[in-house]
């Protein structure tokens, strides 16, 4: 309290009870520019500018409670101005308050304005500098002599240039021309600025004194009292080490870059990686194999576009989800080609980012082969026509539905005639050859809609529909149909300069329910095809 006291030169006492001013001193009197006696009438808050009272009644409340405080407040003067002053308040046994009262003024700056630039500029770990359109220093701060220039006097460097401190050092040291080499980047820099007159940024880099050094720059035009341009100013941050933490975060990025590529292409799936847009983000080799697109085209290439017409809807659906789980899919290539590939998906964290990836296997090869062996379990090895197992399969589908169109349909018992003899006498690669005609011309003198199975031998099982539910129109295509068939057959065959000649015989049954199963059809198939054999053969013959 007493040092600030002894500064004060202005009193009041204030009355606790109803804050009436009851004495001042002369000092406050002549400062506000009212009398005493004028004074005296007022209480205090009259005193305080409006904007002030709150904040001075609730310290004036401390104060009646019994404690000391000190606010600062403008004061009202006679002529309509204020003045600031800082208030301490003094509770004297509850009887009266003091007001110790001085001027409030902002703390002056003990020393040079200049001065004080200095000391901070000198002391700063950065470096300032201004120099003349010459590129001499005007100015050099201790950090820029010490770092750069090589000296300790922040006056030696007037006058001189950075090509000068370049020269220098590399005198010191002819045999290293490395030693020094930042000089010309730095007067370089100058120029630009001084040539687009605008203050600039720069990353300057170099060696001094055989270290590699980087710095952070800012550069501005140098401009006198009357406005006329004599140089640059400048500030530069050594950020080596910065530099250095980030060219090793960078290589320690690149290591798992890389390591994350050869993972990525050391697996005989391909992956692809689809961001939040399902857009592709990346990939591995193998996928550029199995498609056959180039970077190029891989890149931001639509999740959906990878997919046929018939499996895009599968895609939107399975980008939806999160699980792993393994599903076919019908792909295709950027030849148009379509292949069948095992897919998993999943949602996974890359740079911190949510991406799915696919995993893609092309088991095109696997479903050829599931083909192969799926044709080699239906179909006649040496014909290639479906085989009686198969025909079976088919025919009770078609017993199934008989019932419900009563529509006709014929079972075709066919029996090659004269075949045992030429299969004996020719031999069996000759015979082999004629039943792999013979089933090509059976095929070619059906429909699309009808079956032709090799029933063993030289025996053949062919349905024909007629699409009719009348029996005698049924009989007419049915009986057309024999002849065609019978026709065909019957027209030579050239095998290893062997002109043969065959016929067959043909038994028919028609059927549009399912009273009789397909071994009973089959019988009186069977019989009508003797029937036709008694005949002379060479004909066909409905069984009654």
């Amino acid at each position: 309290m007493e040092y600030f006291l002894k500064d004060c030169r202005y009193q009041i006492v204030i009355h606790p009870e109803d804050g009436k001013i009851i004495n001042c001193n002369d000092a406050y009197a002549e400062l506000v520019g009212f009398s005493k006696e004028e004074i005296y009438e007022q209480a205090v808050l009259e005193r305080i500018a409006v904007e002030n009272t709150i904040m001075f009644i609730e310290v004036l409340e401390d104060v009646v409670a019994g404690t000391k405080a000190m606010v600062t407040a403008d004061h009202n003067r006679r002529d309509g101005s204020v003045i600031r002053l800082d208030n301490y308040l003094i509770s004297r046994r509850h009887s009266y308050i003091e007001v110790w009262m001085k001027e409030n003024r902002p703390p002056v700056l003990p020393i040079q304005r200049r001065r004080l630039l200095d000391m901070i500029i000198d002391y700063a770990p950065d470096m300032f500098w201004a120099k003349d359109l010459q590129g001499r220093y005007l100015f050099a701060n201790k950090a820029l002599c010490e770092k750069l220039l090589g000296t300790q006097d922040v006056r030696e460097p007037i006058g001189k240039t950075d090509i000068y401190y370049a020269l220098k050092e590399m005198a010191s040291h002819p045999d290293n021309p490395n030693w020094y080499t930042i000089g010309e980047m730095r007067q370089n820099s100058d120029e630009i600025v001084i040539k687009h007159l605008t203050p600039m940024h720069f990353e300057e880099h170099g060696r001094v004194r055989g270290k590699e050094i980087f710095l952070d720059v800012h550069k501005a035009p140098l401009y006198n009292c009357d406005g006329v341009l004599i140089g640059t100013v400048g500030i530069g941050r050594d950020i080596t080490l910065q530099k250095e933490f980030e060219t090793k975060v960078e290589e320690e990025q690149l290591k798992k870059a890389e390591l994350f590529e050869s993972l990525l292409n050391s697996t005989i799936e391909g992956l692809l990686i689809f961001d939040e847009k399902q857009k592709c983000i990346h990939y591995n080799q193998p996928i550029k194999e199995i498609f056959g697109y180039s970077d190029e085209e891989l890149w931001q290439k639509d999740a959906i576009s990878f997919a046929t017409d018939s499996s895009k809807e599968l895609v939107r659906e399975r980008m939806k989800k999160s699980d792993a789980a393994p599903y076919e899919i019908l792909l295709r290539r950027k030849d148009g080609s379509a292949f069948w590939a095992l897919v998993r998906g999943k949602f996974m964290k890359l740079e911190g980012k949510e991406v799915k990836v696919w995993a893609i296997v092309d088991i095109s090869p696997l479903k050829e082969k599931e083909r192969a062996i799926t044709f080699q379990a239906e179909h006649d090895p040496l014909t290639n026509l479906i085989n009686r197992r198969h025909f079976f399969r088919i025919f009770e589908s078609v017993l199934e539905k008989a019932d419900q169109n009563r529509q006709y349909r014929g079972l075709l018992f066919i029996d090659l005639d004269r075949f045992k003899p030429i299969n004996d006498t020719m031999g069996h690669n000759i015979g082999d050859q004629l039943l792999q005609l013979v089933a090509q011309r059976l095929q070619s003198s059906l429909r699309k809609s009808d079956l032709i199975s090799r029933f063993g031998g030289d025996e053949f099982l062919a349905l024909i529909s007629t699409e009719t539910t009348d029996r005698e129109d049924a009989r007419k295509r049915i009986a057309m149909i024999s002849e065609k068939i019978l026709r065909n057959l019957r027209s030579p065959y050239q095998i290893e300069e062997k002109s043969i000649v065959i016929g067959a015989s043909i038994g028919i049954t028609l059927f549009n329910s399912s009273e009789r199963d397909l071994n009973q059809l089959i019988l009186d198939a069977d019989a009508a095809m003797y029937d036709a054999k008694k005949e002379g053969g060479n004909r066909y013959w409905f069984h009654e």
